[in-house]
């Protein structure tokens, strides 16, 4: 994957540079816009210099305000412009803040000797909009912030957080197929079968996306994202599947071709038939013939053809669901292409459904996202907004805090000596040692694998060793019950201080993890501090 290289900034500028003459804008702006409905923020795609490809679509009335001051338009140019070139060339997304107090995201996309960035968000914190909109409209007159003041849109920091993984699977994936398809040349005389293919396949996601976006319901969006599915592979029988919780199953929320109390009657466990070992595996399914390609399954004699696609709708990393089509018109094949199409559609859908379903759920659930399974800790997402959330509050109070990455040593060991059952259970432990030596204002969280962390608020490097000290000893003198006859384990810790070792959040946990290295290599269960 190339990288941007010694990008330099400057001015942003609109319309599509030379070099992606071709690169279908027109399609990218109806899919950007429908994208922004959707999600409610600003969408803008950029080039690998900063400038605009297409300028952001969703704009309110306060960045309208700010856009129509010359001397705050160029403020704004240089905010993106620079966040742009930062992500380009660190290779990863940049959450930033601009000028104005909003907040928004940069997201780089490498694509075959092409880079683009994707910027979205454009938003106040919220919790803090009226103040930091009081801060940030410094320019405009007195007339115009009375009337923009009822006027400001807010994002939660969970909604901030959670929008690149959403631009990573609906954006990204459409950015690659107008890369990948470039617009074919037309012919003035017949038109060609490949602009003919490129313009129905393009336009059918687009009027999907846009038919989509305007659904909140979701007994509508069920039956809408079969029918559009459906119909653009040329599929006679159908069916959209739903797990559900309360009986452990999948279940038929929309179908196509089935008789109504055969669909209401099916109950499809997780691993079981076509159904559930998509949704086990998380993987689509494209078969031609299904006695040659899946010996394990029986003949489907009660469809017409023996050619289907089975595919998972995820949300995240968890399968959410599954869309099942046969019976291809004029009893032909399903091909890859069609598997690209409904997986393009299957992406844009789950956001939809998440979008429906997140306002009704309760906060338990909305607990549950954030929270690791296995340890019942808050996960890696959580950490990652809370960080944030920190860093958001040293710079405003001028005060500080520490972050301790954790790590088990000689876990893989311990797993092939003792087996994960015993693994798990060792993790378990760690995880209640952790809860109950640290404070109530402290942070805990599971990093991945045998990693934690803990933000320390208002806790300076040095203070915070006795608490890293009270959590290694606590976890060396563990013991366990004979049914788990395991030696006890132990912990090297990094540990960084915000602002003082790092001037982003990305640079604290490097350094943490850096530290936490260094533990390793002096021998292991031991605490070490960063050093510049």
């Amino acid at each position: 994957m190339a990288r941007a290289s010694s990008i330099k900034s400057g001015e942003v500028q609109e319309g599509p540079p030379a070099h992606l003459q071709g690169f279908n804008t027109s399609r990218w702006r109806d899919f950007q816009d429908g994208l922004s409905r959707l999600l409610g923020v600003s969408v803008s795609l950029n080039d690998e210099k900063g400038a605009f490809i297409v300028p952001p679509s969703f704009n309110d009335e306060v960045r309208a305000a700010m856009s129509s001051k010359e001397e705050l338009r160029a403020l704004c140019s240089s905010d993106y412009n620079r966040a742009a070139l930062r992500a380009l060339n660190d290779g990863n997304t940049h959450i930033f803040k601009c000028h104005a107090n909003m907040y928004a995201f940069a997201m780089p996309v490498f694509l075959k000797g092409r880079s683009f960035v994707l910027m979205g968000g454009r938003s106040y914190m919220r919790g803090r909009e009226e103040e930091a909109f009081a801060q940030g409209i410094e320019g405009l007159d007195e007339a115009t912030q009375l009337r923009l003041k009822d006027r400001v849109k807010s994002l939660s920091t969970d909604s901030l957080f959670s929008l690149p993984d959403t631009f990573k699977r609906l954006a990204v994936p459409f950015l690659e197929s107008l890369h990948n398809m470039p617009l074919p040349k037309p012919d003035d005389r017949v038109p060609s079968v490949a602009m003919m293919a490129y313009n129905g396949e393009l336009k059918g996601l687009l009027d999907i996306y846009k038919s989509i976006s305007a659904v909140m319901d979701k007994d509508s969006l069920y039956e809408l994202i079969l029918a559009k599915s459906s119909e653009l592979i040329g599929a006679e029988r159908a069916s959209l599947m739903i797990f559900d919780n309360t009986s452990k199953a999948f279940r038929i929320k929309a179908s196509k071709g089935l008789e109504k109390s055969i669909a209401e009657s099916v109950r499809i466990k997780m691993g079981q038939g076509i159904t559930g070992r998509t949704a086990q595996s998380g993987e689509p399914i494209v078969v031609k013939d299904i006695e040659k390609e899946m010996s394990w399954r029986k003949s489907l004699r009660s469809y017409r053809t023996s050619s289907f696609i089975s595919a998972p709708l995820k949300l995240y990393d968890r399968v959410i669901g599954v869309i099942n089509l046969s019976d291809k018109h004029g009893d032909g094949l399903f091909t890859p292409q069609d598997l690209f199409v409904i997986l393009s559609i299957s992406n844009y859908a789950t956001i939809a459904l998440e979008r429906g379903a997140y306002y009704s759920m309760s906060e338990k659930l909305k607990t549950v996202s954030m929270t690791d399974p296995l340890t019942g800790l808050f996960n890696r997402r959580f950490f990652k907004q809370r960080l944030f959330e920190e860093a958001e509050r040293v710079r405003r109070q001028r005060d500080s805090f520490s972050v301790f990455i954790i790590d088990v040593d000689d876990f893989k060991a311990f797993n092939d000596n003792w087996g994960h059952l015993a693994g798990d259970y060792v993790l378990k432990r760690i995880s209640m040692a952790l809860k109950d030596a640290v404070r109530t204002v402290d942070v805990v969280v599971r990093y991945g694998g045998e990693e934690f962390a803990v933000i320390l608020p208002h806790t300076s490097k040095k203070d915070s060793e006795v608490i890293a000290e009270r959590i290694r000893s606590d976890v060396e003198e563990l013991t366990f019950p004979a049914k788990i006859s395991c030696p006890s384990p132990t912990i090297s810790i990094g540990i960084a201080e915000f602002p003082g070792d790092a001037r982003n959040t990305d640079d604290l946990i490097y350094r943490a993890d850096a530290a936490m290295y260094l533990a390793k290599r002096r021998g292991k269960n031991r605490i070490v501090l960063y050093e510049k």
